[in-house]
């Protein structure tokens, strides 16, 4: 079998999963045996990245939403300590080089739900200060910032100005669970290219969570990152997606000109995984997937990690 030239993991919960789970006691939540990614189970000698989410639920408002994200951002730093030998916690386009040639895993800090900054634009060197490197703006509902793809609102004044401070300070901006009203605001606010972490098509699958096809082509336009969400709802209509659809919609981001934009995100331990891709070891299986469908391992080793470890370096340089 044909192995990855690396794997570049833009979205999972697994930092926060013990949150609202039952986890093992005394292990590290980054090493959690069940959970669906755990560095016991990513295979050894693979060139990975994997950005870790602090999810902030939607009832997390304010004082409570920032303080929320501190506490997590705290058990994030003494994990990532106690696992160094593993996995290097990564803030530069240098580090993540570095790690990587030094044979460990890489990770990054991220967030899901700009209720972190607790409506504090001042927050935002907060976030960068602990080691965010990029903010899904909003979760389901409405936050500080925006709404979420459950609520029909736009941007706040305060959200128009969280953007532009996220992207002077270096935060990549993710419109992963953001409306569509929100999206379409957002090319008027955004001078940056963007990401969507965990986002499918909707021409293939029509979930509000994913994509419209005029959202694919403007973040083709902008230089944008999409990653492949593996739940089966945002995968196929009837809700029991699995690889043949992911790959469906490899093909429409593909037709829709994404072939330098498209990447992976999971969202593990976030969502309810088909069978042929439960688990961060299944992900590798992917790789000779597509080259069976027919793409180039050019093409295919982008999709897995050459594209966003691009943008990363650019976003992070």
């Amino acid at each position: 079998m044909k192995t990855a030239p690396g794997m570049f993991d833009l979205h999972c919960d697994t930092l926060t999963h013990g949150d609202h789970h039952t986890v093992t006691p005394g292990c590290s939540p980054l090493d959690e045996p069940l959970c669906q990614l755990s560095l016991s189970r990513m295979p050894a000698g693979t060139r990975w990245v994997q950005c870790y989410a602090i999810f902030i639920p939607d009832d997390k408002r304010g004082a409570e939403g920032a303080a929320f994200f501190d506490h997590w951002a705290g058990v994030f730093a003494q994990a990532a300590e106690k696992q160094s030998a593993r996995m290097g916690w990564c803030r530069t386009g240098k580090e993540l080089t570095e790690t990587l040639d030094a044979g460990k895993f890489a990770g990054l800090l991220t967030v899901e739900g700009g209720s972190a900054l607790g409506g504090r634009l001042e927050r935002v060197d907060t976030l960068w200060n602990a080691g965010v490197r990029m903010m899904t703006l909003t979760w389901n509902g409405k936050n500080e910032l925006a709404s979420g793809h459950d609520t029909a609102e736009g941007f706040s004044a305060f959200g128009r100005e969280a953007v532009a401070a996220m992207e002077e300070r270096g935060i990549v901006v993710d419109v992963s669970h953001l409306n569509d009203r929100g999206f379409e605001e957002l090319l008027a606010i955004a001078k940056k290219p963007f990401a969507a972490s965990h986002s499918n098509a909707r021409s293939v699958c029509k979930h509000r969570r994913n994509l419209p096809d005029d959202f694919i082509r403007e973040m083709v336009k902008r230089g944008g990152l999409i990653g492949l969400n593996y739940c089966q709802d945002f995968l196929s209509d009837d809700g029991r997606g699995n690889l043949e659809d992911l790959w469906r919609h490899v093909e429409r981001f593909l037709e829709l000109g994404a072939e330098q934009c498209l990447a992976l995100g999971s969202d593990y331990d976030g969502a309810n995984i088909h069978p042929d891709l439960d688990g961060v070891e299944k992900s590798l299986g992917i790789y000779p997937f597509l080259l069976e469908r027919g793409l180039s391992e050019e093409t295919a080793g982008s999709i897995l990690f050459g594209n966003a470890w691009r943008f990363f370096q650019q976003a992070l340089s």
